[in-house]
């Protein structure tokens, strides 16, 4: 079975991004740590044009892992 991430990313793929959203969330909650989950989380809220929720998920991403730079596109983006 693929891991919650693979799902998610499947989903957004598809532009399914509510239940992208749904699948890294419950990825982060087994790894809270994963800097791309957070970054990944935040490209499908803004592909649903909730900017609020991108921008949060975004300062998250770089809080986890300020050396990532999509973390600092996907913030740019959301603002």
């Amino acid at each position: 079975m693929a891991s919650l991430k693979d799902q998610g990313t499947a989903a957004f793929k598809a532009k399914e991004f509510e239940k992208a959203i749904d699948l890294y969330t419950q990825a982060i909650t087994e790894n809270p740590t994963d800097h791309t989950l957070f970054g990944n989380r935040s490209a499908a809220a803004y592909s649903l044009k909730r900017f609020d929720d991108a921008l949060n998920d975004a300062e998250k991403c770089i809080e986890v892992n300020n050396a990532w730079s999509k973390g600092y596109q996907r913030k740019a983006m959301a603002l």
